[in-house]
């Protein structure tokens, strides 16, 4: 290939240039909505059932304005500002409504009602149904009457001229919250000078989600750049190299995410990792190249391009193809992004195979066969120094490592899926105060449904009825459960009894008395909410298979749906995940070891990969669960690709090495392991600092992607450096 390269040089750039015009076109499809739900297959059945449940019961996407004041809003003076602010929001031609605790406010501009056209019907005093106490006023005002929640409906009138529903969504929030504080600041006003503002709801989640995507990406670019200059200074000095590689990554950014338009795959907010994940591989792979072919340059060899090619041909594929299975196995997650995102790096990496053997080779076969003094890597080689001491104390050095595992097996065992979307954001992000601030006042924001179907029954019958008095004060007495709320609220308050229920439901439509929310419009069905209080992942699902056995054991004619919300959707996706993500380890490294046993015909070989790979994985999760960590979206994801990263530099060392039968094997050790060794070490610092740009994110999948993925090559490394070569001279004297 390298032959051909060089034979046909144009051949080989017109082609990359077609292929960068195409993929430039892929990247204008490329659709940046970030939208929560991108996360859910929306071929699974409990997804689509939500989005049923939605659509017959009016859920609506409303964004919720929580105002927070020491003062209660119930009096005069408040109220009256109160109404102040609503009108000026419905003034808004982008606000369709202004619901919520403005609902129930009877005096707005010209009178009572007056605010009805534009209000959230599903919580208005209605004229049918007469009560004391609405029962769902506590969901929009605390008992103390210093903390509001108004509902906001957006007109997407205007959607269309923006590029795409995420600029829409932030631009047209943060026109709301700007004019929020400008209206409840203290120089307009002196007696609100404690109002404070906060956005919750899923539309404040997506808006938040956008904001962080956002924030990395701006933050990532000038990170890479920097880390690019750091290389240039300590390692590879040679411009021509520098400008060859360089071309290499962006190539490959380019072609993936064009790919990743023409094939429309999901983006989401882990997408972003995405380039800081091939840059760092493309430059870790490319040092191996560099570096060799400097080390051909002082051996004298007469062309030292083709040297390094044919040094590093069996390392750089193998690699190549290690590491392109670890990203790929990423595609058995359920979530679509985790999909996209381990199918676009895998792309990535055998692309820049290809770019290596092409582009590079066209590039780098100009520069002057010098040496450059690299400043750096003569410390580098002082990793063989410590390597030799650890192999002076060969059972100390394994019952360290055996007693640590067993540890590490015991509290690696102790992890939890404790996952939450809601608690993605560090904890002064406004979504997090947010949500703060709704678990303070009111419910908080866990809430999930049952629908509960009437078959042969109406909605007015005492069975009905019964069944969902019966089943509420099950769910009531659930420790998880903070407020549950069904249409046998409405009836109580109003004090009605079946006939009165029956003649208002035969006389009105759901619109005209308001409960939309709660009733489907032909009333073959009503909704049971619950309020839930904060859980982890396997405590939602527990708390679901809880409810369904009282369900079992309760069985009537009334049918009850499976529970439906955003919240436990996530949790069984989080738990899914990591199922498929510790499948998917366990048959990576299966493959890894076979692939090690085959290439070096050794099932000791094979063993010896086995155990310097699997044991940094495992002590790094056991160091997790002990810092109070989790199963995560993020967390579980590193189990795939660290595995067909840090196998790389296990293949370059043992592909190099002697077998140990040999009888030179000995001698001819040290001086091998040497000249390897420092160009692992400095790839396995540029995966470091790659990855370590992540911590910066604001996104915690990443963040925690990114310190697990760091302390796993650091750890990789040093099993590379201190027990490989004990496990290899044990070997060797074993069967001398």
């Amino acid at each position: 290939m390298i032959n051909r390269t060089l034979k046909y040089p144009l051949w080989v750039g017109l082609a990359v240039f077609i292929l960068i015009l195409v993929s430039i076109l892929g990247m204008l499809r490329i659709n940046l909505d970030v939208n929560f739900n991108d996360y859910f297959s929306h071929d699974d059945a409990q997804f689509i059932a939500l989005q049923k449940m939605q659509q017959r019961f009016a859920q609506r996407n409303s964004l919720l304005l929580l105002l927070e004041s020491q003062q209660d809003w119930r009096q005069v003076e408040q109220e009256s500002e109160l109404i102040n602010f609503i009108n000026q929001l419905q003034a808004d031609s982008t606000i369709i409504s202004v619901g919520g605790y403005g609902s129930f406010i009877a005096d707005l501009n010209t009178g009572a009602n007056a605010h009805q056209n534009k209000a959230d019907t599903s919580l208005q005093y209605s004229q049918l149904l007469a009560y004391k106490k609405h029962p769902r006023l506590p969901l929009v005002i605390n008992e103390t009457g210093t903390a509001i929640v108004l509902s906001i409906q957006f007109s997407e009138r205007e959607k269309n001229n923006y590029p795409n529903a995420t600029l829409w969504r932030e631009k047209t929030i943060d026109n709301l919250l700007a004019k929020a504080n400008v209206f409840w600041s203290s120089e307009r006003i002196e007696s609100s000078d404690s109002v404070k503002t906060y956005l919750s709801g899923e539309q404040a989640l997506n808006w938040q989600y956008a904001k962080v995507l956002r924030h990395d990406l701006t933050w990532f670019a000038p990170s890479l750049l920097l880390i690019i200059a750091l290389m240039a200074l300590l390692f590879i000095r040679t411009r021509v190299w520098l400008l060859a590689i360089a071309i290499n990554c962006i190539i490959t950014l380019f072609i993936t995410l064009g790919l990743a338009g023409w094939l429309n795959l999901t983006i989401a907010a882990i997408s972003a990792f995405i380039p800081v994940i091939i840059i760092t591989l493309s430059l870790a792979y490319s040092a191996h190249l560099y570096l060799a072919w400097q080390q051909g340059i002082k051996q004298g060899i007469a062309e030292p391009v083709k040297f390094s090619f044919e040094h590093n041909k069996q390392p750089l594929f193998y690699a190549t193809l290690t590491t392109m299975l670890g990203f790929a196995l990423l595609s058995f997650s359920p979530s679509p992004p985790i999909q996209s995102f381990g199918v676009l790096v895998s792309v990535a990496v055998v692309c820049h195979y290809l770019l290596c053997h092409s582009v590079l080779v066209i590039i780098v076969s100009k520069a002057q066969n010098k040496s450059v003094n690299e400043p750096f890597n003569s410390a580098l080689l002082t990793v063989e120094a410590i390597a030799k001491n650890s192999t002076k104390v060969p059972k100390l050095m394994l019952i360290i490592v055996t007693v640590i595992s067993i540890l590490s097996l015991i509290s690696a065992s102790k992890l939890e899926l404790n996952d939450d979307p809601f608690s993605y954001f560090p904890s002064d992000n406004p979504f997090s105060q947010s949500k703060q601030k709704m678990q303070q006042y009111f419910d908080g924001v866990n809430l999930i449904h049952y629908e509960i179907s009437t078959k042969e029954q109406a909605i007015y019958d005492k069975q009905y009825l019964a069944f969902l008095y019966q089943f509420a004060r099950f769910l009531k007495q659930q420790p998880e459960v903070k407020r549950v709320s069904h249409i046998g609220d409405w009836v109580k308050s109003a004090g009605l009894n079946q006939s009165q229920f029956q003649r208002v439901i035969n006389q009105n439509s759901v619109e005209q008395i308001g409960l939309e929310a709660e009733i489907s419009t032909d009333y073959q069905s009503s909704l049971v909410s619950l309020y839930l209080a904060p859980l982890t992942a396997r405590q939602m699902i527990d708390f679901e298979q809880r409810v369904s056995m009282w369900l079992i054991d309760n069985q009537t004619d009334i049918g009850v749906s499976h529970a439906l919300g955003s919240s436990l959707l996530f949790a069984h996706l989080s738990i899914d995940n990591a199922k498929n993500m510790l499948w998917s380890f366990a048959i990576a490294l299966v493959l890894l070891s076979m692939i090690l046993g085959i290439i070096k015909r050794s099932m000791m070989f094979a063993a010896i990969g086995l155990v310097v790979n699997f044991l940094p994985l495992l002590w790094v999760f056991a160091a997790w669960q002990l810092m109070g960590g989790y199963i995560s979206i993020g967390s579980a994801v590193v189990l795939g690709i660290m595995l067909g990263i840090i196998v790389d530099d296990t293949l370059h060392l043992l592909l190099k090495l002697p077998q140990p039968n040999k009888a030179a094997s000995f001698e001819s050790f040290w001086p091998r392991y040497a000249a390897i060794i420092p160009v692992i070490s400095f790839t396995s610092l540029t995966l470091v600092l790659g990855f370590g740009i992540g911590l910066a994110s604001d996104f915690s999948p990443i963040a925690q992607l990114s310190l697990l993925s760091c302390l796993v090559i650091v750890l990789a490394w040093l099993f590379d450096v201190l027990v490989l070569p004990v496990i290899y001279h044990q070997w060797r004297r074993y069967l001398a």
